[in-house]
């Protein structure tokens, strides 16, 4: 799932407009999730962060990713720099 993942990431357009650089991230993330359920679950049940299911998810897969994939550093910038700093922050709500 992760390499999949990273591999979509490292498709987004970033030079596009923020909003459109949004929405494919949300589709690597939903599609991910709705081909490998059980990597999903797998990751969630390993997650110690609390909250809902689906930030623990994400939280999860951030993590992840963070470890794993160089692309996924840059669409988190991008996706920072378009929110003003205040997306995906570590530990945040």
């Amino acid at each position: 799932m992760l390499d999949e993942l990273c591999g979509c990431m490292g498709a987004v357009d970033l030079a596009g407009p923020n909003t459109a650089v949004e929405a494919r991230v949300r589709t690597c993330l939903e599609g991910a999730v709705l081909r490998h359920p059980a990597a999903a679950r797998a990751l969630l049940e390993r997650s110690t962060v609390e909250g809902r299911a689906g930030y623990r998810l994400g939280q999860a897969l951030g993590d992840a990713l963070d470890r794993s994939c160089e692309a996924f550093g840059a669409v988190r910038e991008s996706l920072r720099r378009a929110r003003g700093g205040d997306l995906l922050k570590k530990g945040g709500t």
